[in-house]
């Protein structure tokens, strides 16, 4: 079967799989400490963190029956000292994967969810342990994998109906070249598996096709040699915006699964990586009523559990999809101070079955934006990762006091830095949009000065 086809199987398979799976899903009842709910993130990252300290925060932690574990691929990874359980492996080796979940989850049949938090692992393998074994994979097994594979990603908006930007792929570099002449430039080229950015090229002229390919295959998540081509909306940076619109697949009090519409998410990336996201959007009603009815039949097609965050390039009132992710988002992680429950808190909650209110949608920022801007390793670092020595957390609190500003840092504690590395955010609030804008990035290029790294 070609590539093409066996990702069209998979997406049938996927609307059958869902009548059977949600069947049997039922609503949390109870939390045992003598028999706790195994919560395993398959990657323990900042988003990891997020989830993982909700199970204390929420829950009660093993004392209130939930037990958090987390697997990742280097000691020291953010949700590492959150989580009651964690191991270093590599999270590509399938037979590694599958030992450590079993470690903690012998049995389907114990009280457990896996979510998968890194696009760096291997994803079949927890997809098998789903379909063939009765693992229960957030939100529905298939739900990772066409997510996190960008070609099955668009075949299936192309299956449910929603604009996408114009799109190709290549299992070569000559096919890219073949593929980059037929749409066009400028054009995105990115891996087939990738997050947050990695291994995309904007390539503006034919000399960028040619270093597109290797470079994408270098910075894929995962394996294979497939690449993607994205036509570059021009008009996106002139009169456009990013999108990133939220839904909640959970219980409600009558013990039904419903979908759940979220306030959507505006951001803005310089490059290919996520560089500042605000609540609330600025878009026109219509466009918000186009992401939220596009983003609803993501989720309504894979269904399941949790949370699902689907990537909009929003021009006027046009939208186009661009990714899907089946978990939470980075630039969702703005929600921690613009929702009542950040997205984190509410993935978790949702896909141990535990029954929510619609009010879960609602914004506690009233009369003022909240704006998140990333805080970056400098480009000056070698590309060996550098051990961090110090974060001069004082310092950073006593600026934002002597400026006077509304706002803090989270800082994420990575061990090591490379050029570029996300460290942690910047968080301001202001009524004014641009007012905030400047000064969270005002707060993350002086945090980023405050980061000291073994150079």
């Amino acid at each position: 079967m070609s590539q093409v086809e066996i990702r069209a199987r998979i997406l049938e398979e996927a609307a059958e799989f869902r009548k059977e799976y949600e069947a049997g899903l039922k609503p949390l009842e109870s939390l045992r400490p003598d028999e706790p709910f195994t919560y395993i993130s398959v990657g323990g990252g900042e988003l990891g963190d997020l989830v993982i300290t909700a199970a204390k925060r929420e829950l009660g932690g093993t004392r209130g029956g939930m037990r958090t574990v987390a697997l990742d691929r280097y000691e020291g990874f953010p949700a590492q000292d959150a989580a009651d359980v964690s191991e270093v492996i590599n999270m590509l080796d399938g037979d590694q994967l599958e030992k450590a979940i079993k470690k903690y989850v012998p049995s389907p049949d114990r009280p457990h969810a896996i979510y998968l938090e890194i696009e760096r692992c291997d994803t079949m393998r927890i997809f098998k342990l789903g379909v063939e074994q009765g693992y229960r994979v957030v939100s529905t097994p298939y739900g990772p994998l066409i997510g996190m594979d960008r070609l099955m990603t668009r075949m299936f908006f192309d299956k449910i109906g929603i604009p996408a930007v114009e799109w190709s792929f290549a299992t070569s570099a000559e096919e890219l070249k073949r593929a980059a002449k037929d749409l066009g430039l400028p054009l995105i080229i990115k891996p087939i598996m990738t997050s947050s950015g990695h291994g995309a090229t904007i390539a503006r002229t034919w000399d960028d096709i040619e270093r597109a390919y290797e470079h994408s295959l270098k910075h894929a998540r995962g394996r294979g040699d497939i690449v993607i081509l994205e036509k570059f909306l021009t008009e996106l940076k002139e009169r456009g915006t990013e999108i990133t619109q939220l839904v909640l697949r959970h219980f409600d009090e009558d013990g039904k699964i419903v979908t759940t519409l979220l306030p959507p998410i505006e951001h803005k990336r310089p490059a290919a990586t996520y560089h500042e996201s605000w609540l609330p959007a600025t878009i026109p009603s219509d466009a918000v009523k186009k992401c939220q009815e596009y983003a609803r039949r993501v989720a309504e097609y894979i269904g399941g559990l949790g949370i699902f965050a689907i990537e909009q390039f929003v021009i006027g009132n046009k939208v186009y999809n661009s990714e899907f992710a089946n978990r939470p988002h980075d630039t969702g992680m703005v929600t921690r101070w613009a929702l009542e429950r950040d997205e984190g808190a509410l993935h978790l909650l949702a896909s141990i079955g535990l029954p929510l209110t619609e009010d879960v949608k609602g914004l506690k920022i009233k009369g003022e934006y909240c704006v998140a801007h990333v805080i970056l390793a400098p480009e000056r670092l070698p590309e060996k990762e550098v051990r961090v020595k110090a974060w001069k957390a004082s310092e950073i609190n006593a600026y934002i006091r002597r400026k006077k500003y509304k706002g803090m840092v989270w800082y994420f504690g990575k061990p090591a830095a490379y050029p570029g590395r996300r460290m942690g955010l910047a968080v301001a609030y202001h009524e004014d949009l641009e007012n905030a804008r400047r000064t969270a990035e005002d707060i993350a290029h002086f945090a980023e000065k405050s980061i000291v790294y073994e150079v």
